[in-house]
């Protein structure tokens, strides 16, 4: 007799109970502060998925836009756009056929601060993995773009059916 479907459904409520931890851990609070201060750089879990979003898109964006990538209402990323403004990490650009019209861009300091904190977080994981095979790790990075939907070469950005603040 096959068992194979009672193991894949063992296996798969293991990942899923997996996932959710790691989903818990990685959005405390604390794990943010040890993030941010291994990097030295006091930007809170909102500003970098913001900044990590200009990035991505690779050209300045209008805030109704970023709000669409981030999930999250227009109101909530005026706020963060104006936080960040005053930190020194976006700058508004107007555009030139509508000079009302206005984009957000990460200034270099933004894109410092974004890679310092990416690279605090990437020696995390590779202290974590030790001894961890490349081919392992690739198969967890298949397995995560199947789970979170992206496919390589999609770009990544958080999406949600209900827009949240």
């Amino acid at each position: 007799m096959d068992d194979s479907p009672v193991r894949e459904a063992d296996g798969i409520a293991a990942l899923q109970a997996l996932l959710s931890a790691l989903a818990y851990d990685l959005t405390r609070p604390r794990s943010h502060e040890l993030l941010v201060a291994m990097a030295g750089v006091p930007v809170d879990r909102a500003g970098l998925a913001l900044l990590r979003v200009l990035v991505e898109e690779g050209e300045p964006m209008r805030i109704g836009r970023i709000a669409e990538r981030l999930g999250v209402r227009t109101p909530h990323v005026t706020r963060q756009v104006r936080e960040l403004e005053r930190q020194g990490l976006v700058v508004r650009v107007e555009e030139a056929a509508d000079r009302r019209a206005q984009r957000i861009t990460p200034t270099v300091r933004g894109l410092d601060t974004l890679a310092r904190f990416d690279r605090a977080a990437q020696a995390m994981l590779t202290e974590s993995l030790a001894g961890v095979t490349a081919h392992q790790i690739g198969d967890a990075v298949e397995v995560l773009r199947r789970i979170s939907g992206h496919r390589q070469g999609s770009r990544p950005g958080i999406r949600r059916a209900d827009p949240v603040d």
